[in-house]
């Protein structure tokens, strides 16, 4: 997340409505069971994806990333659920708190509250007859990074994991997202460097619990390039979980994990990600793979050029060419890949 600006790294499909149209027939196809559950006050509403083989089957739980997002993020993760479907998994997702058919407020949660959700989520499928309940994983995106670790070291019961974009610390990612960001809007590194500061004075003021209105006023007083600040709501959300560092979780992994990074990412070091990984899963038990996918973007589309992944009409564009296109439409077999990786690894447990 860059402090400097509300475009959040992490947001694969955030605020894309006008893409519900393009994926109404599918949320109702046949396969597609609604699937609700209770996470503190809130009314989750799930959609559990079943393949067409007799069950019970093992099963993937979705874990988003940052924004408001929909159960099959506004069709995103539509080629990852028909892959895992047709190997044999069922598909478990919900719509984001206060989204879609669900109740409450995403930007109240802490990855702590995520982690949990998940891990009753997981309690829920335990309890359905159509899933092996010994054989669930989780597969998630970008801020799920600090999420899915979080839960598999305080919750028994995940099989592995599979991480698609994943940061490390959440301030160190704001800096590489607020440099990308204004390089590619021509800035000079004086420019780079005003921002860095004013973005590490933000951290401060959330150091000290600053309020929305201490924020707002010191915003209007920003260099030009930072002058787009956030909802009161997302401060809220940043304050809580800017000091998010997944390295502690990672150490407790236990289980089989696949960690896949596109090497044109510009939201998050990919780099310094994959490299972390792979230290700290050589010391953890489990088979891991970390798999660093050639000219492909944060969100594991393809891409010659450098591009951040936002929301707005670039974004649209490439969602319409996953519903279009499918699989196809990701960088060397993206979906294909996660569900011969995560059929293997089954065979772990």
């Amino acid at each position: 997340m860059s402090f400097s600006s509300h475009v959040a790294c992490g947001v694969f499909i955030a605020f894309l409505g006008c893409l519900l149209l393009l994926q109404g027939a599918w949320s109702d196809a046949a396969g597609t069971e609604r699937l609700n559950f209770r996470h503190s006050d809130d009314t989750l509403a799930g959609r559990l994806l079943l393949p067409e083989t007799p069950g019970p089957h093992p099963a993937v739980i979705l874990v988003h990333g940052d924004g408001a997002l929909r159960w099959d993020a506004y069709g995103y993760y539509k080629p990852f659920i028909q892959a895992l479907n047709d190997a044999g998994f069922a598909v478990y997702s919900w719509d984001k708190p206060g989204v879609g058919d669900s109740t409450g407020n995403w930007l109240n949660q802490s990855m702590q509250d995520r982690a949990d959700e998940v891990a009753t989520a997981a309690a829920k499928l335990r309890s359905d007859a159509r899933v092996q309940p010994e054989r669930i994983g989780l597969m998630g995106f970008s801020q799920a990074g600090w999420v899915m670790p979080k839960a598999i070291a305080q919750h028994s019961g995940f099989t592995f994991m599979v991480s698609v974009s994943g940061a490390i610390n959440w301030i160190d990612q704001s800096k590489y997202t607020t440099r990308n960001r204004l390089r590619l809007e021509g800035a000079t590194n004086a420019e780079i460097q005003k921002a860095l500061v004013f973005d590490h004075m933000i951290v401060a003021m959330m150091d000290e619990d600053a309020d929305y209105r201490t924020y707002s006023r010191f915003v209007k007083d920003a260099p030009a390039c930072c002058r787009d600040s956030m909802s009161e709501d997302r401060w809220h959300f940043v304050k809580t979980n800017f000091q998010s560092d997944v390295r502690a979780d990672l150490r407790k992994v236990d289980v089989p994990v696949l960690a896949l990074f596109g090497d044109k990412d510009l939201n998050v070091d990919y780099a310094e990600s994959a490299s972390v990984y792979r230290d700290i899963l050589t010391r953890t038990p489990g088979a891991d793979r970390i798999v660093v996918l050639p000219r492909a973007d944060h969100s594991l589309l393809p891409t010659e050029t450098e591009r951040l992944v936002t929301t707005g009409p670039a974004l649209t564009k490439r969602l319409i060419a996953i519903d279009l296109f499918g699989a196809d439409a990701f960088a060397n077999d993206a979906p294909g890949l996660v569900a011969r990786w995560v059929s293997s690894a089954q065979h772990q447990f």
